[in-house]
């Protein structure tokens, strides 16, 4: 059972498999109809010639549009569910049906109203009250073809009643169209704010809220994932230690605000001067961890040359002007000697102890 869906409907894409799986439903409802236009025949009110048109002119629109849903074509029209195509179709070989019987059209009308109502799904009120008034001009220029030539086959007072029924679908249908059109945009509304949640939750699991860098457990995860890979490619690794010194002081004499603010223009200035493929985070206080992928010591302490005059270098504009910046720094590669990531860290730190950018 499950293999012959899997060749019906397809598996790559959730939204196109079940766009086939309404059209599948559809031609179901499709199907009882033709059986019952064969019970038609077997009562006179269909001839055999005018059931096999009609049965052929279904099977071609179904096949048709199976054909344009599984091969993705309908990917490329404004609606890929073709819900619009489907009720047009829906509503002319409505009334062609209408037009051929020789009466008792209440029966197979229904199964047509089952159709049109797939339209609710994704047409919103406008849409289905065009639809609703198309369907009606259909069926009320098939029963006048039939009144003009075949009058005997025209009862006014059953035709009536049947436009009248085929009326309030339009107004009901409308009101379930607007009302699913607007679940919908409420379930699109939810389903960007819960995205937007998980981003939060993500953010909030791996980056530092003061400074948007990764913080602590993110960079430390991420040394280890590189350390695995450097130790299986054969590739060197680096880590740097950057210390800001007398950060401590800055916040007893400035504020503790101007101490996040400086944190955070030190976050900006390393995510510029480091590559896409490395690693920044905030490992301590006042101590930023930057993982080098793919780089060998010595161009490690050139780079953390680089990254302490952007540091230094350059002033802060929340510090007085002649005051500046100073940081330390410390590099270590990582050893195939090496117990774990804190033992290359630990030496990183040691080395910024002794050496002051």
């Amino acid at each position: 059972m499950n293999a012959s869906l899997g060749l019906l409907l397809p598996t790559e894409d959730p939204r196109q498999s079940l766009r086939v799986r309404r059209f599948l439903l559809a031609a179901t409802v499709y199907a009882l109809a033709v059986a019952l236009m064969g019970l038609y025949v077997r009562q006179g009110l269909l001839s055999s010639p005018e059931w096999q048109l009609l049965s052929l002119v279904i099977l071609l629109v179904n096949v048709g549009l199976y054909a344009l849903l599984r091969s993705g074509r309908n990917e490329r029209f404004a609606d890929p569910s073709l819900t619009g195509v489907q009720m047009f179709l829906v509503c002319l070989i409505m009334g062609l049906t209408m037009y051929l019987l020789d009466g008792g059209r209440g029966g197979l009308l229904l199964l047509f109203l089952v159709l049109l109502m797939f339209g609710v799904l994704r047409l919103n009120a406008r849409q289905f009250t065009a639809l609703g008034g198309f369907a009606l001009l259909c069926y009320a220029v098939a029963v006048g073809a039939v009144w003009q030539q075949r009058p005997e086959d025209f009862n006014a007072q059953v035709e009536l009643l049947h436009l009248v029924a085929l009326s309030t679908l339009v107004p009901c249908g409308g009101f379930f169209a607007s009302h699913i059109s607007r679940l919908r945009r409420l379930l699109r509304e939810r389903q960007i704010d819960l995205q937007r949640a998980r981003e939060e939750v993500h953010d909030l699991r791996v980056l530092d809220p003061l400074t948007g860098i990764s913080n602590r457990s993110a960079i430390i995860a991420f040394l280890e994932q590189e350390s695995r890979r450097a130790e299986r490619l054969g590739q060197p690794l680096s880590v740097l230690l950057l210390d800001l010194r007398q950060f401590k002081r800055i916040n007893r004499e400035f504020g503790h605000r101007t101490g996040d603010e400086i944190l955070r223009e030190v976050a900006r200035r390393l995510r510029r001067c480091v590559r896409d493929i490395d690693g920044l985070g905030r490992y301590g206080g006042e101590e930023f961890l930057i993982v080098l992928p793919d780089t060998p010591e010595e161009d490690a302490i050139r780079l953390g040359g680089r990254l302490s005059e952007c540091i230094q270098g350059q002033r802060f504009s929340q510090l007085p002007a002649r005051q500046r910046m100073r940081c330390a720094m410390g590099v270590s590669p990582v050893r195939q000697s090496d117990e774990d990531i804190w033992q290359v860290i630990e030496r990183a730190r040691a080395e910024s102890e002794t050496t002051e950018a």
